[in-house]
């Protein structure tokens, strides 16, 4: 694993352990996630507000990410002539599904439609699921995206791919917490969630150079040249 995403990994588990902690135990992180719960309901529930919501959450839901992750990931397999893309995506929604339901039912923690905070309540509510998906599915498509040829890779640099998947996660998870699906540490945790499991994904990632694609063909042999007719 390469050392920036050695430490990516080894940051993003820190923090999720300490806000993991924080929700645990009544405190400062349950405090806020209270006080944005108020806020939203006394101000983003119903009309444009809630619209939005909903279109930006579907950017997390299983059922919408799934199908472009794995169409992309057949193509780059089909591209590059390796199942590579096809074994991280298959591992990386296998990884998604168990950690997060394990998660959730280890924490319990219930959502703030509910009306109130508790852990361990039989809630699946921390972390957010369809931030984890966000954030993961969608990096994983432009990272495939990227791998069909030179002039993917021109338009989708990894500057711009951190930049598409930032956003899109960040709407995904604002979306659930919006809606009332999930308190905002709940969308946090989630978000780093998904930076551990993409940096596990990414390590799988094949360190030699990429074969060649799988329609270009070697250039066909030139016919021997004619001998010149004497004189």
């Amino acid at each position: 694993m390469r050392p920036t995403l050695a430490l990516t990994l080894t940051g993003a588990l820190l923090l999720l352990a300490g806000l993991t902690a924080g929700v645990l135990e009544p405190g400062l992180v349950r405090d806020l996630d209270w006080q944005v719960h108020l806020w939203i309901d006394a101000h983003l529930q119903g009309g444009v507000a809630r619209a939005v919501s909903t279109v930006a959450a579907w950017l997390g839901q299983r059922g919408v990410v799934v199908v472009p992750l794995l169409a992309v990931a057949l193509l780059a397999a089909r591209r590059r002539r390796s199942w590579w893309p096809l074994v991280v995506t298959i591992l990386t929604l296998g990884g998604i599904a168990l950690s997060v339901w394990l998660f959730k039912v280890g924490v319990g923690r219930v959502a703030p439609g509910t009306g109130y905070d508790a852990v361990h309540a039989d809630g699946l509510s921390y972390p957010s699921g369809h931030a984890v998906n966000a954030l993961v599915c969608w990096a994983l498509v432009l990272e495939f995206a990227a791998s069909l040829g030179p002039r993917a890779a021109h338009l989708l640099p990894v500057r711009r791919r951190r930049i598409i998947t930032a956003l899109v996660a960040l709407a995904a998870g604002t979306g659930m917490t919006t809606l009332d699906y999930h308190w905002l540490s709940d969308t946090i945790a989630g978000w780093l969630a998904g930076i551990v499991i993409l940096a596990g994904a990414l390590a799988l990632r094949p360190t030699g150079p990429a074969p060649a694609p799988a329609d270009v063909s070697p250039s066909a042999p030139q016919a021997p040249a004619r001998p010149a007719p004497s004189a």
